[in-house]
């Protein structure tokens, strides 16, 4: 079984869906907090700013005459 569903945020429509086995017990409650999860996730790594990262350098030798 697939649940389609979209929210419509301040960044666009997130769309997305659950694939769950067709006899799955979850209640309404379960499945629509499993959707504003995955919605919650995806404004999180929008939000997050991507960490620092240093770009390593390999000391050049000293020349040799």
């Amino acid at each position: 079984m697939q649940i389609r569903f979209m929210f419509e945020t301040k960044y666009g429509t997130f769309s997305d869906s659950l694939t769950l086995p067709d006899d799955h017990t979850f209640t309404d409650d379960e499945l629509e907090a499993m959707k504003v999860q995955r919605r919650d996730n995806w404004i999180a790594h929008i939000e997050t700013p991507a960490p620092e990262t240093t770009e390593e350098t390999t000391p050049i030798p000293d020349e040799v005459p």
